[in-house]
């Protein structure tokens, strides 16, 4: 399985922007400069361009049905238990499932990870867009099967 997408960061913002009334999708507002300058501080890096446009749009969203979230950048500021360079982006039914964003030190590139069936920590993607559009694609369900799909 391709760990890519063709869809941008542009792209997916204006899918979130179309979809947002069938997928029951609820957008928390805009983050800051100076909140995203604080997340950088916190974690000792740059963030991604990709993730920089999208928190610019929104801090994260929520969705009610299947108790998802993109975590906002407060919640992975008060977290703060997290390894260095890496943070919780995403979580279901308050953390029975998470996914993790690894960045490397230098920001010229990220993996988003997800917990295996024996507990190990799993690479995704390296795509923001690629993981949103899956969960738009295929609710939570989509995410919950994408480990297992990769070790087949």
């Amino acid at each position: 399985m391709m760990n890519r997408t063709c869809m941008s960061i542009q792209q997916l913002i204006a899918t979130l922007k179309a979809d947002l009334p069938q997928k029951d999708i609820t957008l928390y507002p805009p983050a800051s400069a100076q909140l995203m300058q604080q997340l950088e501080a916190a974690l000792g890096v740059v963030l991604p361009a990709d993730f920089r446009e999208f928190y610019a749009f929104c801090n994260g969203f929520g969705s009610a049905e299947f108790l998802f979230h993109i975590t906002p950048i407060e919640e992975i500021l008060h977290f703060k238990d997290y390894q260095p360079h890496q943070f919780l982006f995403a979580e279901y039914g308050a953390c029975v499932d998470f996914w993790i964003v690894e960045i490397a030190p230098e920001a010229t590139s990220y993996r988003i990870l997800s917990q295996g069936s024996a507990g190990e920590m799993v690479f995704l993607t390296d795509s923001l867009a690629l993981f949103i559009h899956r969960f738009l694609q295929g609710d939570i369900f989509g995410l919950l099967d994408w480990a297992a799909e990769l070790a087949n």
